[in-house]
């Protein structure tokens, strides 16, 4: 009976610190207000891309499409009162390279990477040939 205490007690005081660690964390990232989320996926068979933002009203969101030297290709506004944004970005005009979509509200940046490229085709049996040296 003794060892039965024994080990709830190990166990309720592991809890009780496990859970007193997670919520004194002091990391000021960690502990800050996040003000959006971003999901961005490609529409199946197609070079559009779908962005979708959930925000809180009272922040203005920026959207840049940005090409791999930096350049900006695009700008988009979500103004303060709006809490969501539904975007539909064709890529099939850009060139083959790499290119990001970087979503921020003037504190918090988040960026997500694309790449456009061709596919080669694969290579038919008249593409062959034969070297004799």
């Amino acid at each position: 009976m003794k060892t039965l205490v024994k080990n709830f007690a190990i166990a309720l005081f592991t809890t009780v610190s496990f859970f007193a660690n997670a919520t004194t964390d002091t990391n000021e990232a960690t502990n800050a207000k996040k003000t959006f989320a971003v999901g961005i996926y490609q529409t199946i068979n197609t070079l559009k891309m779908n962005v979708m933002i959930d925000k809180l009203a009272g922040k203005k969101i920026t959207i840049q499409l940005k090409n791999e030297d930096g350049e900006v290709i695009h700008t988009e506004i979500v103004g303060k009162k709006e809490t969501a944004y539904r975007g539909n970005y064709d890529l099939k005009e850009l060139e083959d390279g790499k290119y990001s979509f970087e979503i921020s509200d003037g504190n918090a940046k988040i960026v997500k990477n694309v790449q456009v490229g061709t596919t080669k085709p694969a290579p038919s049996s008249s593409d062959r040939f034969i070297s004799l040296n």
